[in-house]
């Protein structure tokens, strides 16, 4: 309450003094009773907070006129109330007093005693401190050195492993990089191929940067360091290519930056977006005063570029000149190609046929009826005749066995030539007896004398699996069935001229056209038969699902490769393994391999414009990414086959290219090039749609594709 305001304090602790005079007071005679009645009638208002102000609250009770002698009465009340509430804080403050001392005392006795504690401790510590250096570390010490020995003599026994990595710089390069599966327990080692990835890895860009400034300030020195250091990589083939990229964002930038500084220059407004514009447009933008002037500098800074790329070509054509005969090009290309010519042979350099005992068999039987006709010649004709059905039915039956299946047929037009489907029409017509619901051939089945000449159609055994991806779906087996009557057709030519002489002049037209219709087609099934083979061998729709998951719509030029590439590439090399496999059981002869490659090259191209095909945008710099990644596709598979030219190679960069057509330019390519889908070629349009292509246009290009009655290839 306010009336304790009176008390002297220090730090809330009573001060000596203070305990006196309440000493004083408490000796002062009072009666209890009338000292509580006289605290009981103080206004409970004292007791409030800090806060009231009493003075101003007695001033506010005064009555408007004052008394002295009631003031007085009035004020000796309040001295009394103030005696007695003071008398009663006294007397409970003396009342604590024994234990206030006593708390003091053991305070002070507590302080002492952790001030002796805290010597004690000091003490204790330094004898440890003498207690450890003494025996602790010296015992810890003599432990450490024992294994610190241990581990140096296992780190001896690595070291002598790791220096078989020691030498030349280069050396050691080469072993860390071949060697990091043998040694990649040490961590050194793992870390080591990392850094050294990432730094071949920065190399290539730098040199990647290096290499385009030579579009346009071609410097002999500059340009040889370059090469050098892309012929250490391994990676010439892949210099060239993107120094045709180089080379065309170099003429694109100059001619657009030498017109744009014209048109800017003629506007003089700087809000207007000219270099947003695609070349074509900002040239509209020319002024006829200005026009001299910009073609006279635009001449000037592509002459720049065309003599780089001249002084560029004269480099190649004397580092040609310079090169011997044994360290040249024609010399990874003969020597390759006679590899791959017998990659595939059981027997490496065997030209042995491929027979089966059916082909042995009817050259028999053709030798008999040979001697047969030059006895009876009268009936030379009839017997030509069923020889002409033997081989006709053999012909069918292997059609049938491994060449026909109408999904690859209907994805592949163009593989069963017309005159092959004709022949095979007229066999299953004129000697095939077809069960019913076999087709409408079976119409031919009823009575006659056309039925008697009929045979049942051929069964293949259940023995022969086509269906093993492992096996390469029965390669070896199509293999051994297809070349043999191929074989068997070219005993039949060399026959030809024989059973000419035989045969009455009425009839030899039949011998004609049973040589140029049936004989001369049995290597044409080859075509059909490995097609399936083919068509099943790479995982296509993989390839399409990975070139969906491209961004196309770049802004800057790429200097890497996008993956699907090399999955791709991944798949062939896994083609090339099991071909490899199959011929250790049943030798592959070239023609087939080359079948082979040629298919699956054609399909995996023709998967590739399907992908470009199915982009929904696509920038220049996505278009040079695209020929980024089909060069690098072509370089790595050049390495595994030795065809050349490379099917369909030009089936993909024409679309890759006709990206960069003008309006009248597409509308020619699309009447011209019938041998892209009508998908594909609208898409092409679509995707030129607001880089140099209208709306207006994009609806006349559509309606000329719509027109166009699109055979299939």
């Amino acid at each position: 309450s306010q009336s304790l305001r009176f008390l002297p304090s220090h730090e809330g602790v009573p001060a000596t003094g203070c305990f006196e005079e309440m000493r004083e007071m408490r000796e002062q005679p009072i009666d209890p009773q009338a000292e509580q009645e006289i605290i009981n009638s103080i206004q409970e208002v004292y007791y409030s907070n800090d806060s009231f102000d009493m003075v101003q609250h007695e001033l506010e009770k005064l009555p408007p006129e004052l008394n002295l002698q009631e003031l007085e009465e009035y004020r000796d009340k309040l001295k009394r109330q103030q005696a007695a509430v003071s008398k009663k804080v006294a007397d409970l403050i003396l009342e604590k007093q024994p234990s206030y001392v006593k708390e003091l005392e053991r305070v002070t006795s507590l302080q002492t005693n952790l001030q002796l504690a805290a010597v004690i401790c000091t003490n204790a510590r330094r004898q440890l401190s003498i207690s450890k250096e003494d025996f602790t570390e010296a015992s810890l010490g003599l432990l450490a050195n024992q294994r610190r020995r241990h581990l140096l003599t296992g780190l001896l026994k690595s070291l002598r492993t790791i220096k078989t990595l020691s030498g030349s710089y280069l050396r050691f390069l080469f072993l860390v990089c071949v060697s990091v599966l043998t040694f990649k327990h040490y961590s050194c080692i793992s870390e080591l191929n990392s850094k050294l990835q990432d730094t071949l890895e920065q190399i290539e860009e730098q040199l990647d940067v290096a290499l385009s400034k030579t579009c346009k300030h071609f410097d002999v020195s500059h340009y040889t360091r370059v090469q050098l250091a892309y012929t250490l990589l391994e990676k010439t083939q892949t210099a060239m290519d993107q120094l045709h990229m180089h080379f065309t964002q170099a003429i694109h930038n100059t001619v657009f930056q030498v017109v744009l500084g014209y048109v800017e220059l003629c506007a003089g407004n700087a809000d207007t977006k000219f270099q947003k514009m695609q070349y074509k447009d900002l040239c509209t933008h020319i002024t006829q005063d200005s026009y001299v002037p910009c073609l006279s500098d635009l001449c000037k800074a592509l002459w720049e570029v065309m003599l780089s790329y001249h002084r560029t070509m004269q480099w190649h054509e004397e580092q040609d000149k310079e090169e011997a005969p044994p360290t040249t090009g024609i010399a990874s290309r003969e020597t390759l190609r006679s590899r791959k010519k017998s990659d595939y042979s059981l027997n490496k350099g065997s030209n042995a046929p491929i027979l089966t005992n059916t082909t042995l068999n009817v050259i028999r039987l053709v030798g008999k009826y040979i001697q047969m006709m030059n006895i009876l010649k009268p009936i030379a004709f009839d017997v030509i005749h069923c020889v002409s059905q033997l081989f006709d039915y053999y012909l069918y039956a292997v059609y049938t066995f491994f060449g026909r299946n109408d999904m690859y047929e209907s994805s592949g037009p163009g593989l069963i030539s017309s005159r092959l489907r004709t022949t095979l029409n007229r066999i299953q017509e004129s000697l095939i007896q077809m069960s019913l619901g076999e087709g409408s051939a079976s119409v031919h089945g009823g009575p006659g004398e056309d039925r008697k000449e009929k045979v049942p159609s051929p069964h293949l055994s259940q023995l022969v699996v086509l269906t093993a991806s492992e096996t390469l779906y029965g390669l070896a087996q199509r293999v051994v069935a297809t070349e043999s009557l191929v074989f068997l057709a070219e005993q039949f030519e060399f026959l030809q001229s024989h059973l000419d002489t035989m045969m009455p002049a009425a009839k030899k037209p039949f011998l004609q056209q049973f040589y140029s219709q049936t004989v001369s087609t049995a290597s044409e099934l080859r075509k059909p038969i490995y097609w399936v083979v083919a068509a099943k061998a790479l995982d296509y729709e993989q390839m399409l699902l990975l070139m969906a998951g491209v961004k196309w719509d770049i802004r800057e030029i790429m200097s890497q490769h996008n993956v699907y590439v090399d999955v791709l590439l991944k798949e062939f090399e896994e083609f090339n393994k099991r071909l490899g496999d199959v011929s250790r059981h049943v030798r592959v002869p070239l023609p087939v391999s080359n079948v082979l490659w040629e298919h699956c090259i054609r399909l995996a191209n023709r998967t590739l414009v399907e992908g470009y095909g199915n982009v929904k945008k696509c920038s220049n710099e996505g278009r040079a990414l695209m020929q980024l990644d089909f060069q690098q596709f072509l370089m790595k598979l050049e390495k595994l086959t030795d065809m050349r030219p490379i099917p369909d190679k030009d089936f993909v960069e024409t679309y890759i290219k006709a990206y960069y057509l003008t309006e009248n330019d597409m509308e020619q390519f699309i009447k011209n090039h019938r041998e892209y889908s009508m998908k594909q070629l609208a898409n092409l349009v679509n995707v030129c749609l607001g880089s140099h292509i209208n709306k207006k246009a994009r609806q006349k290009l559509l309606a000329a594709i719509d027109d166009i009655d699109r055979p299939k290839r």
